[in-house]
């Protein structure tokens, strides 16, 4: 009797608009993950932030000089360990933040609703900030100064003053401190730290650090006054107060 062949025909596979379809949807997340609609905390109007700062600097003047020697002796100075924290400190988000709340840094904990109010005021404030770059115009130090030799890159594109990621810094740690205000001198100093990470990566002069603290300052005061922002910092507090392990209201000031 003879024993029938096993049936080896090749999987079928899935037609052209299958996967078409599924090229489409994947594309379509991405684009609405990058272009959803974020709640705004700040005017549309950022005329009063740009007037609000002295012009830097010029270039030829002996302050400008000074700031380029001091970017030029920590650029000698920097190690692996400071260049790779400096790196880091390149990604604009929340948990840069972490550690000087108390968090394990190498195990952070979700806080969705944190981390979704933290990336509106992102948006927000990059407008700002952008706004007052493009006014002011000021070109990175390493233009100026060639041995000045920059240890992160993705900056060529935009200009020095005020310094994003310092404004961003102190934006955060403000918001952070009104949640946690437990937390205020590590906060500061972590916003510190964050902020000359820009300068010890050759990228910001110190007086662009200078207008990003200023410029935080300034821009966490008219958010933490916004409606729409303390009614979704309600959540933001009390989910992270409850990770830490801390009473839902702070202590009274």
């Amino acid at each position: 009797m003879n024993t029938p062949a096993p049936d080896i025909r090749t999987p079928r596979r899935p037609t052209r608009w299958i996967v078409g379809a599924a090229i489409v949807a994947v594309a379509a997340g991405s684009w609405f993950a990058t272009h959803r609609d974020l709640p705004h905390y700040l005017p549309q109007d950022t005329s009063d932030f740009v007037t609000s700062f002295l012009p830097p600097p010029a270039d030829d003047s002996p302050q400008t000089r000074q700031e380029l020697d001091e970017l030029l002796n920590l650029q000698s100075n920097r190690t692996e360990e400071s260049v790779k924290a400096a790196q880091d400190d390149s990604h604009k988000d929340v948990s840069r933040f972490y550690g000087a709340l108390g968090f394990d840094a190498a195990h952070p904990p979700a806080l969705p609703h944190l981390e979704s109010l933290t990336e509106a005021v992102e948006k927000d404030v990059s407008r700002y900030v952008d706004d007052a770059k493009q006014h002011f115009a000021r070109d990175r130090p390493y233009v100026r100064e060639p041995r000045l030799k920059p240890c992160i890159g993705g900056v060529e594109d935009h200009n020095s003053f005020p310094s994003g990621h310092a404004t961003y810094g102190y934006v955060m740690v403000y918001l952070l401190i009104d949640m946690v205000p437990e937390r205020r001198g590590e906060l500061l100093r972590r916003a510190g730290t964050f902020a000359q990470a820009r300068a010890t990566c050759g990228v910001h002069y110190p007086s662009d650090l200078i207008a990003g603290k200023q410029a935080g300052n300034w821009l966490s005061q008219r958010i933490l006054l916004d409606p729409g922002y303390r009614r979704a910092a309600e959540d933001a507090k009390h989910e992270l107060r409850a990770a830490l392990k801390l009473p839902a209201e702070p202590p009274p000031a």
